[in-house]
């Protein structure tokens, strides 16, 4: 094939392509004004609805604000985080805005020029507990009377250093200061301020790195109960050996972050509280260590474990009364079956097993045991076999209120629509796992809470232009 030919094919194939290309946008864009005269359609229907998706949702700008100011819920607008805030757009409207809730809306771009800007009508105490500030030395002296220092004690977010925290030493609350997880905790922070400090606050603040040195270091000082209980401490035998009178042993042995171990529990087997390890489920059960230290687990507390490998042989290696069946009939880790809860019926608390999310639920179990259901622990259920079918049984007590905040049952319209008048309206109007559309909120629009509705779904009114929300606004506004 000559090069002519060739060229004159490519040259085809790229006017095909092109053709093609633009059939499809032409395509796109029919589909897309439809969607638009649709959405515009839905929306000049439902105008409560509009408003509140708005608010929430879209980045009206100062003209529409201006124009249409009667329309605004002004306290719903100041916590938006879809409005294009700037300094103009605050300054244009000073006396609409919600000044508490526009302290806390992280999206403001905030500076010190703005915060010196409209420093008289600031929430001080909420800007104080803000992460969003471009938190400085500069800033907070610039503001030193303004700050709630008991609030920015507690802030993790503000610039600490030990030098700013010598700075102002007289300002801070020492007792929110100790249970800062911000700060840069050293053991010569520690021993510049240790009279103080807030010791239990220190004992228990994540944030401490609890190693040896620093443990003994201030072993005057400590909570011993709240270190014990510490996450953050970091396990060694030579620091327990060194304490074992200061520890609190229940604590510790309820400790879920250390390398437990058969040689571990046996160390100090005289000292552990062995109900609180009996309920700690990051211990190595197996048969040998239940079996080796058969004479000290405490069974009731064992009932709670959820990490224990549990079946018929180790229900049976004690007396029925000494475990705690309230617990056990909580636990999802049993082998649960229907012949199991037939077998031990009188035993099992039923409000506990109506709430256990390891039972084999099943239409057939949730029958055969009707009548001893706690039906609210049901209603809230992720694991039943949920169908229409099943709701639609007249002889089971369900609680409507609870399966409106159930989040894991399968909706939509046809599901809602047989039990219309059934339904908590608030309460699934907050459902954010709801499959929201258009359709579905025509379906049932006088059932809808519109605010609660528009707080998690925009039913797609940042899609509409400016032009088109100016005209739908036009529609709505007082003649």
């Amino acid at each position: 094939m000559t090069t002519a030919l060739v060229l004159a094919a490519q040259a085809q194939e790229r006017a095909l392509h092109l053709a093609a290309q633009q059939r499809l946008d032409a395509a796109a864009g029919a589909l897309a004004n439809l969607e638009d005269v649709q959405t515009q359609s839905f929306f000049r229907a439902h105008g409560a609805l509009f408003l509140c998706c708005l608010q929430n949702h879209y980045p009206l700008t100062s003209s529409e604000l201006d124009e249409f100011c009667g329309l605004w819920d002004w306290k719903r607008l100041s916590a938006s985080r879809a409005l294009p805030w700037c300094p103009e757009l605050i300054a244009a409207h000073l006396d609409h805005w919600d000044w508490d809730v526009l302290s806390k809306n992280p999206s403001l771009p905030w500076n010190s020029e703005l915060l010196e800007q409209h420093a008289l009508r600031w929430n001080w105490r909420a800007l104080s507990a803000s992460a969003d500030l471009p938190w400085s030395s500069a800033l907070l002296e610039a503001n030193a009377y303004r700050w709630d220092w008991a609030v920015l004690s507690a802030n993790a977010n503000l610039p600490w250093t030990a030098a700013f925290i010598h700075t102002n030493a007289h300002r801070w609350d020492w007792s929110a200061l100790s249970w800062n997880t911000g700060l840069p905790w050293t053991s010569e922070l520690l021993a510049a301020y240790a009279q103080r400090w807030d010791w239990t606050g220190l004992s228990g603040n994540l944030s401490l790195p609890l190693d040896a040195p620093l443990v003994n270091t201030f072993a005057g000082h400590w909570n011993w109960s709240w270190l014990s209980g510490n996450p953050s401490l970091h396990y060694s035998e030579a620091l327990l050996d060194a304490h074992l009178l200061l520890w609190d042993w229940k604590a510790l042995s309820s400790a879920t972050h250390w390398p437990w171990s058969h040689a571990l529990i046996s160390r100090y087997a005289d000292r552990w509280d062995w109900a609180a390890l009996s309920a700690n489920p990051q211990l190595p059960f197996d048969s040998a260590l239940l079996q080796t230290w058969a004479g000290r687990w405490n069974y009731r507390a064992l009932s709670k474990n959820t990490s224990i490998a549990w079946d018929d042989a180790l229900l049976g290696c004690a007396p029925e009364l000494a475990w705690d069946w309230d617990a056990l009939s909580a636990n999802p880790s049993l082998h649960w079956s229907a012949d199991l809860l037939a077998r031990h019926h009188n035993r099992w608390d039923w409000d506990s097993l109506s709430w256990n999310p390891g039972l084999p639920w099943t239409a057939e179990l949730i029958d055969q045991f009707a009548s001893a259901w706690d039906w609210a622990g049901l209603s809230s259920s992720a694991k039943l076999p949920w169908s229409i079918e099943l709701l639609q049984r007249e002889d089971y007590p369900w609680d409507w209120e609870r399966l409106s905040a159930n989040a894991h049952l399968p909706w939509s319209a046809t599901w809602i629509a047989p039990f219309e008048g059934h339904w908590n309206w608030v309460t699934l109007s907050s459902e954010k796992n709801v499959p929201w559309s258009a359709d579905l909120f025509k379906a049932f629009a006088t059932r809808w809470f519109v605010p609660m509705v528009a707080g998690h779904h925009d039913f797609g009114v940042c899609a509409l232009s400016l032009r088109e929300v100016r005209g739908l606004l036009a529609d709505l506004k007082p003649r």
